[in-house]
């Protein structure tokens, strides 16, 4: 199959970035043709993302070369400066259609990840009469969250939808989305099980049994990281030489004020820019795993936690009473300071309950999310948009 994705940023980190990334590199292994159009990455992002263009071909507006199988094309927003500032805020759709639809000329089916570049990759399809798959990753209630009626105008025109939960597979259905066109698919895990843990803490002075809860995520506000911040003075009431580690980089509001700065301890660490085996080595290092988010598609980092065997700490939201069974392979909070410290006591004080959640949540994965059953689900989902169109064409040509 020829599958072209459309994302913004395209690379192995990040949350809805690495999701394409996987499925991308993932489907070229097996043996699919797979491009994928995305944006010029600053030099900031290019670093941090590190994908090589070694053998480029570079063009005026865009540039093309191959990694692990993948044909990327990377192309410069309309705008200028300006257009890459705005582009950066995945606000606005500066795509270049001309150069979407030249990629998009001789492909079997759009794939768009994140609902970025959303109505280009639309109106390119339409001109060309191919079927999009579409991964929204909605964040329902949340400012520019995919919920509103022009969103859902725009999921409708999609072939197939595909979902990370049942929930939110029930979410479109409740919004009147066929329920025929849309697949739970869910995603694996990036990480892979680590032992650099003791590593880690001897590299940035942490005792061998101090406890260290860690949080690893954009430090976007919604997410939880302030509340986890917040819950500190709490647990070193009762656990004095509890280490604190946030991995992720800055979100939007930490850009113009530093959250930390009122938290300065040498109990709390903060780390912007990681590779993913330094992420490993903390997962490995860590007792547990906490972010109570309180808008979440999924949650990739608690299968990463899981895939290590710590207990996670996660908001109580319907998305995330899905991913994690409450008691069983982790715990579900509101998001207040309080009731984060009180998770995080209840699991430091219990050994033994955090081994077994731990082993429950990797028994978990490897159950629901290993990569090929994801895989498998979305070799199903791409030939239901196929069929999808080829009925919607037989309809149009008889009405």
């Amino acid at each position: 199959m020829r599958i072209l994705f459309v994302k913004r940023g395209y690379a192995p980190v990040g949350g809805s970035e690495s999701l394409c990334f996987q499925l991308a590199t993932r489907l070229a292994a097996r043996g699919h043709d797979v491009r994928v159009v995305c944006a010029w990455p600053s030099a900031r992002e290019h670093a941090r993302w590190r994908l090589d263009p070694a053998g480029a071909r570079v063009y005026e507006d865009h540039r093309v070369f191959v990694h692990r199988g993948v044909e990327v094309v990377q192309v410069k927003p309309r705008g200028g400066l300006l257009g890459l500032a705005a582009d950066a805020t995945t606000l606005v759709d500066l795509m270049r259609g001309d150069v979407l639809e030249r990629y998009a000329a001789d492909r079997d089916l759009i794939h768009n990840v994140g609902r970025e570049y959303l109505d280009s990759s639309l109106d390119v399809a339409e001109e060309l009469e191919i079927p999009v798959v579409l991964t929204p990753l909605a964040h329902p209630g949340q400012f520019h969250g995919g919920d509103a009626p022009s969103d859902f105008a725009r999921y409708r025109r999609a072939s197939t939808i595909t979902t990370m939960t049942d929930w939110e597979r029930g979410w479109y259905i409740d919004h009147a989305i066929e329920p025929s066109r849309i697949v739970t698919t869910g995603m694996g895990p990036n990480a892979t099980r680590s032992s650099e843990g003791p590593a880690f803490r001897a590299a940035r002075g942490i005792p061998p049994k101090a406890p260290l809860v860690l949080y690893i995520g954009r430090k976007e506000r919604y997410k939880g990281y302030i509340q986890l911040l917040d819950a500190a003075e709490a647990v070193w009431r009762s656990f004095p030489e509890t280490r604190f580690v946030f991995i992720g980089i800055q979100g939007f509001y930490s850009t113009f004020f530093d959250d930390f700065e009122r938290y300065r301890d040498e109990r709390i660490m903060d780390i912007e820019d990681a590779t993913q085996g330094l992420k490993c080595a903390a997962l490995d290092a860590c007792d547990l795993f906490a972010m109570p988010s309180r808008h979440e598609t999924f949650g990739l980092g608690y299968l990463e936690a899981w895939v290590h065997e710590r207990p996670v700490i996660g908001g109580d939201i319907p998305a995330l009473r899905e991913v994690i069974a409450h008691g069983v392979d982790g715990l579900l909070v509101r998001q207040r300071a309080r009731e984060v410290a009180e998770a995080i006591c209840r699991l430091l004080s219990d050994a033994r309950l955090r081994q077994v959640m731990g082993q429950a949540g990797r028994a978990k994965v490897v159950e629901r999310w290993d990569w090929e059953r994801v895989m498998d689900r979305m070799g199903t989902a791409y030939q239901r948009a196929l069929d999808a169109f080829e009925v919607s064409k037989a309809s149009a040509a008889l009405a």
